[in-house]
């Protein structure tokens, strides 16, 4: 005989968010040292906030029954902080963040990352795909912002390139996901 079994227990389809353009909600901000030591970002831990996807990291960190659970990693973006040394992208794109996040958000005067919670952002999300244990893995991330405004009404422009596995690449099996270094040009949120 077969042990006895809770169908109301069961896996949960994982629904990936298509690539595109959404309006989101800033649920924390907080400025941190860089990984290498060497200069600081802002993370910004975030989620959807209008739309059919409204929620949906929400949602997900809900329906994770893990014991030491984290905010979704496809739910935080980088923001570096550029110095006197500091290319003029990475210049161009806090400048950026800052106009389209003061934009986004009528009378709003950025002052610290404590005035950034609850504030609403438009945000392109693009395909980025990571390998763990010889997998491939699609994950929708946030890589530019835009006002809120041009997403609500169709004209938040171009969506950012895809940044996908090359087939060619060997595979590493090493057990670890291999998730970019938020100071790599590749992997800068808002490039």
């Amino acid at each position: 005989m077969l042990p006895r079994y809770d169908k109301t227990a069961r896996r949960k389809s994982f629904e990936a968010l298509p690539k595109g353009a959404y309006v989101v909600k800033i649920l924390n901000a907080e400025q941190e040292k860089s990984k290498n030591g060497i200069g600081s970002h802002i993370k910004v831990s975030f989620d959807i906030a209008e739309g059919e996807y409204a929620n949906f990291y929400t949602q997900q960190y809900k329906a994770n029954t893990n014991e030491n659970k984290d905010w979704p990693y496809d739910a935080v973006f980088y923001v570096n902080i550029p110095d006197d040394r500091s290319p003029e992208w990475m210049r161009l794109n806090y400048n950026t963040f800052f106009a389209d996040l003061e934009d986004s958000n009528d009378g709003f005067v950025c002052q610290d990352t404590k005035s950034m919670k609850g504030k609403l952002i438009g945000g392109k999300f693009r395909i980025e795909q990571t390998t763990f244990n010889g997998n491939v893995y699609d994950h929708t991330k946030l890589y530019w912002t835009c006002v809120a405004d041009d997403v609500r009404n169709g004209r938040a422009g171009r969506l950012p390139k895809d940044k996908l596995v090359d087939s060619s690449q060997s595979v590493q099996n090493d057990g670890f996901m291999d998730i970019p270094d938020s100071l790599d040009d590749e992997g800068l949120p808002f490039n």
